[in-house]
């Protein structure tokens, strides 16, 4: 989508465990149209999320220097998973209000509220072992210590699961779930208005269901800034 400024700036971040390639996907969906897409990528078995979104800013800096502006009227952010809440650490921080005015944000199977699933697995080794920094990063305790999406932040939240909506993927998480995140999870409790768009998908699929791109350009695109 673009504007007499240029192509709307969007900037997509993959989940745990995951890495830039994963999201290129669905930067190619969004550049056919129109949008300045790419993706940002982060080691997720080390460093905090505050770390990560410092990052992200120095990601976007760069992006800014090379467009030549600064401070976007709006800045397009995309996200699957655990980077939700690398986005979320990112809008937290000062970095973020001198980037841009105003944020449209889509956020895919999020754990807003923390993932279960991680929370169970908290005393097993192999867990800790195997998603190193963001074992801990995605407890429920410590995700209830970021703050909310700031007033300018527009959010789009979409939970994959079951279409019945009765039963998850997963029995044991609570609720529907897409097999690692409960629909209930993606919530935002800052934003209690906002009700999650069920999007029949397991969670590895999401990003890349054309229903899900489709819905997301049509936010990204959305002229009430």
């Amino acid at each position: 989508m673009s504007s007499a400024r240029g192509p709307v700036p969007v900037v997509l971040i993959h989940g745990a465990l995951r890495g830039r390639a994963g999201m290129w996907p669905t930067a190619l969906a969004l550049r056919r149209r129109g949008f300045d897409a790419r993706p940002f990528g982060y080691a997720t078995r080390r460093d905090s999320l505050e770390e990560h979104g410092a990052r992200l800013a120095d990601f976007i800096a760069a992006w800014q220097s090379e467009r030549g502006a600064t401070n976007w009227p709006v800045l397009g952010i995309m996200t699957h998973s655990m980077g939700g809440l690398v986005a979320r650490a990112y809008l937290a921080s000062e970095a973020a209000g001198a980037q841009s005015r105003a944020q449209r944000v889509v956020m895919l199977a999020p754990p807003n509220r923390g993932a279960y699933v991680a929370e169970q697995m908290h005393g097993w080794r192999p867990f800790h072992v195997m998603y190193g920094r963001a074992a801990e990063e995605l407890q429920p305790r410590r995700v209830a210590q970021l703050p909310g999406p700031p007033a300018s932040a527009r959010i789009l939240l979409i939970a994959g699961g079951r279409a019945s909506g009765e039963r998850g993927y997963v029995a044991r998480i609570p609720g529907n779930n897409d097999g690692l995140v409960g629909v209930d999870e993606t919530r935002l409790d800052s934003r209690p208005e906002l009700e999650p768009e069920l999007i029949p998908s397991s969670h590895s699929w999401l990003q890349w269901r054309p229903r899900v791109l489709r819905r997301a350009a049509d936010f990204l695109a959305a002229e009430d800034r």
